[in-house]
């Protein structure tokens, strides 16, 4: 059994949240970094989710004609950046975003030379071997034919670096890798990074799969029909809670996994049950305590169905009272990068008490009409909240986070 697995087999005879010791144990988010397509920046992040004014336009820099659909999210055009299609835009917004996180981190808890963690999520396979790059660029080196984004300045990466490639989950299992690594001593600083970019392998496999839909993410909707993919670097800084960490924006609680579907282009509500369950035994968090949820929900037929399922196997009686929010209306799927960002905005919900609903619910599917799908006011700020990721091939990632 896998360090993660013994520990949530242990944690689930407990069934209630960390305290003393243990609770010292999680991670602390000290440093957020985000380039989406409502601008760089947490608070550009923020805004885009309120509001649905995101950067969405036609893709142009392969041929789409015949894929039903032509739009895509893309990060706004900055002065001098690689565009969509060259192959130095992945590595510019990895750092981009990397960069940012730790600086928010600096600021927040003081320059500390601690060993130092990569953790990479992404789909991208081809034009840009991520980790390779990183290392290179983090050494100082030159040669690699995707270094044009160098200017920026080299964090000092010493720890490990990974990469994450588990399709839709990739983000949300970097996020526990990190915890892992993190609670395991073998490092005391991790960045969690996940980037993707629309790429034309990307697109077509997506659309040969029916998955794309021309009318974008509308997740609970009685019109959702797919999804709509978008470009994205987000980060977040973990670090080990000592008494040299100052107040972050959250604690990693947690985290659980499954794999398990009955077809691999969507989930079954079983594999997402179970992730939802080993999560909370990870976190030693009782199902009562979960008072947010930043889901998954893409907006397909079936996909948004199991998840609410295995809510309801969870949370029971207790589900309507609990904020269930897709972040993907705003910010269209995100790939790789999804549960990083998903994750990002589960962190700020928790640190700011504040609950942005999901978009576009004028015309919500009436079978959820009970629920709280973020469009009424939670009974109080949430302080536990959870990001749930599904992946191609019936990946399943659950992540806790709490506000203290």
């Amino acid at each position: 059994m896998s360090t993660a697995g013994a520990r949530a087999a242990r944690a689930a005879s407990v069934g209630v949240a960390e305290t003393g010791a243990d609770a010292d144990r999680a991670p602390v988010v000290t440093g957020l970094g985000v380039l989406s397509p409502g601008g760089v920046g947490v608070e550009a992040l923020w805004r885009v989710c309120r509001t649905g004014e995101g950067e969405f336009r036609e893709v142009t820099h392969f041929d789409v004609s015949r894929t039903g659909t032509r739009i895509a999210g893309f990060v706004p055009a900055e002065p001098g950046a690689p565009v969509p299609g060259e192959a130095a835009r992945l590595p510019y917004l990895l750092h981009r975003a990397v960069t940012a996180a730790l600086a928010d981190a600096r600021e927040r808890t003081g320059v500390r030379e601690v060993p130092t963690a990569l953790v990479l999520a992404t789909t991208d396979s081809g034009g840009c071997p991520g980790t390779e790059v990183w290392r290179a660029w983090s050494e100082g080196g030159r040669s690699h034919p995707n270094a044009g984004w160098e200017p920026y300045g080299a964090p000092v990466v010493d720890g490990p670096v990974v990469q994450v490639g588990n399709a839709s989950a990739a983000g949300a299992t970097a996020s526990g890798v990190a915890a892992d690594l993190l609670r395991d001593g073998v490092v005391e600083r991790v960045v969690v990074c996940g980037v993707d970019t629309v790429t034309e392998t990307a697109f077509h496999g997506l659309a040969s799969l029916r998955t794309l839909s021309p009318r974008g993410c509308r997740p609970f909707s009685t019109r959702r029909a797919g999804i709509r993919i978008s470009e994205c670097g987000a980060a977040m800084v973990l670090e080990r809670a000592t008494a040299a960490t100052a107040p972050g924006y959250a604690r990693l609680r947690g985290w659980g996994s499954s794999n398990e579907a009955s077809q691999a282009a969507r989930p079954d509500y079983e594999g997402v049950t179970k992730a939802v369950r080993r999560a909370l035994a990870d976190a030693r968090t009782e199902p009562g305590l979960l008072d947010y949820v930043n889901a998954h929900a893409a907006g397909t037929r079936h996909g948004d169905i199991a998840e609410l399922r295995a809510l309801d196997e969870v949370l029971g009686d207790r589900l309507p009272k609990v904020p269930v929010v897709s972040t993907k209306a705003a910010l269209g799927h995100c790939q790789g990068a999804a549960g990083t960002v998903e994750a990002i905005m589960t962190v700020l919900t928790l640190a700011r008490g504040d609950v942005l609903p999901t978009l576009g619910l004028e015309d919500r599917d009436p079978r959820w009409d009970h629920l709280n799908l973020g469009d009424r006011a939670p009974e109080a700020p949430p302080s536990v909240g959870m990001t749930i990721s599904c992946g191609l091939g019936g990946s399943n990632v659950a992540v806790v986070f709490s506000r203290d």
